[in-house]
């Protein structure tokens, strides 16, 4: 039966998504300026007709590029493979910075002895550009997994990827907040028996936080 997440009484613990959460991540920056804007906004469109969203749910689930490239253009065509390969080689434009008041955010928790965790859909062979990049927030925080290095396949929304970081972390459902910014995984930590609440701004979380 779904163990249905519900409000959080008292929080010890904070598990943190990545993009659009932690990190400003916008994937068109990859592609911007080096194609034309119109095959720029249909690669990302949202009925994902050029397949984007599809592979890179394959990325996050463990499949590296070098496999996962050849097996996108021979479905898509040459002209849009060439984009996906230079999305793969442009990861790090796409990560802009951390997000407004977030690294504010996690050290007050932590000076609060709140716990705090990351749990990431991202690939397994460019976490390094992830890693590279934000040294200092991955650092401030207690651990971390990651779908494609540490999920054998699973990835949010998931319940068996909660299950693994929950058992990872060493933490307690019940006192234990999720914080994405997807409607999809929140319903899926929820299921997992875990209280989430969507992310909207540092502030927000931080008033849920201190209610708590």
């Amino acid at each position: 039966m779904p163990r249905t997440g519900g409000r959080v009484d008292m929080v010890n613990d904070v598990i943190f998504d990545f993009c659009g959460v932690l990190v400003d991540w916008q994937p068109r920056r990859a592609l911007e300026g080096l194609f034309p804007e119109k095959d720029v906004a249909a690669f990302f469109a949202d009925d994902d007709r050029c397949g984007f969203m599809y592979f890179d749910d394959l990325h996050d689930r463990g499949t590296d590029y070098s496999e996962l490239l050849p097996a996108y253009e021979e479905e898509y065509g040459t002209q849009l493979g060439r984009m996906m390969r230079v999305y793969a080689a442009h990861i790090d434009r796409t990560l802009v910075g951390p997000m407004p008041g977030m690294p504010e955010l996690l050290a007050d928790l932590q000076h609060q002895g709140v716990h705090i965790w990351g749990l990431t859909n991202w690939g397994r062979d460019t976490w390094p550009v992830m890693a590279g990049r934000f040294p200092e927030l991955i650092g401030a925080l207690d651990g971390v997994v990651v779908s494609g290095r540490d999920g054998d396949g699973a990835a949010k929304p998931d319940e068996a990827f909660f299950d693994l970081a929950i058992e990872r972390f060493g933490v307690d459902r019940a006192s234990t907040l999720f914080v994405d910014d997807s409607p999809y995984n929140i319903d899926g930590a929820q299921v997992a028996g875990l209280p989430a609440i969507r992310f909207v701004d540092a502030a927000g979380v931080r008033g849920r936080v201190m209610e708590a």
